[in-house]
């Protein structure tokens, strides 16, 4: 592959696994630098503003978690890679809402799993757009209109009370909102009325995985956004997932209602 020109920012204190990381993306980008702390990677991010930032969640001093804000905040412009050798679910999710651009789990990383994250980089510097716009938000002057939204869903209760929140909303906002039930009613839809701007898809669709519908949006992902809701996910898929486009996770427990309502507050709905 040719060598593209992004710089590259390893932060982790694990320095055989950082070195490794190293290898694999000196053929691949422009310059690689290494911080074993995350008080001195805000230095790298001032001096050398790279492009792409592999945090380590785990990490002497300030955790990867809690540096997410300051570090969006200090270099906007850099891909945010949050990573671990042991994530929570809600580690996941906290870390999405802070803003990373993807969680990657460490024990399954290599040379290949970077490249879809090179990959996206550079497709966003060679069109001029904001990495984000590939990976999770609608931009601000898309946050006004009206959305086309589908929940696919084959529990028809949860479905139902889902719409009724959609459709109620405390911005009366009025979105067209669409129940599905299955990957091939929602193949159909697409081919009708478009991609979606927002999908909130069941993980566990009429014993199907998720991962089909996803591989139908593929390279649509940048115009949809999908909010993955499941009463059961392990982390490794939740991080898969992440990987293949999915920007939120919602657990189908006694507090769904209140996850749905603050998804939906950041989505400016």
């Amino acid at each position: 592959m040719k060598r593209s020109d992004l710089k590259v920012l390893i932060i982790d204190d694990e320095m055989i696994f950082a070195r490794q990381m190293e290898r694999w993306l000196k053929e691949k980008v422009a310059r690689v630098f290494i911080s074993e702390n995350s008080e001195n990677g805000s230095y790298y991010l001032s001096r050398e503003k790279p492009d792409i930032i592999f945090l380590d969640n785990q990490l002497p001093g300030l955790n990867g978690l809690e540096v997410i804000e300051f570090y969006k905040e200090k270099s906007p412009q850099s891909t945010l890679v949050l990573m671990s050798s042991v994530f929570q679910l809600n580690e996941i999710t906290e870390a999405i809402q802070k803003g990373v651009d993807y969680v990657v789990n460490k024990r399954n990383q290599d040379e290949n799993g970077l490249q879809p994250i090179l990959d996206a980089r550079i497709k966003s510097k060679a069109t001029g757009n904001p990495f984000w716009k590939f990976i999770q938000f609608f931009s601000p002057e898309q946050s006004s209109r009206t959305k086309q939204i589908v929940i696919l869903e084959d529990d028809e209760l949860f479905s139902f009370q889902l719409m009724m929140i959609l459709n109620n909303l405390p911005s009366q906002k009025k979105h067209s909102v669409t129940r599905l039930s299955s990957a091939t009613e929602f193949a159909q839809y697409a081919k009708q009325h478009g991609v979606p701007d927002i999908i909130f898809m069941d993980y566990q669709l009429n014993g199907e995985l998720g991962t089909r519908t996803l591989d139908q949006l593929k390279g649509h992902l940048e115009e949809s956004k999908v909010v993955m809701i499941s009463s059961n996910i392990d982390v490794d898929t939740a991080l898969t997932l992440n990987l293949e486009g999915v920007s939120e996770f919602i657990l189908k427990d006694e507090h769904w209602q209140d996850s749905i309502l603050e998804c939906i507050s950041k989505m400016n709905l």
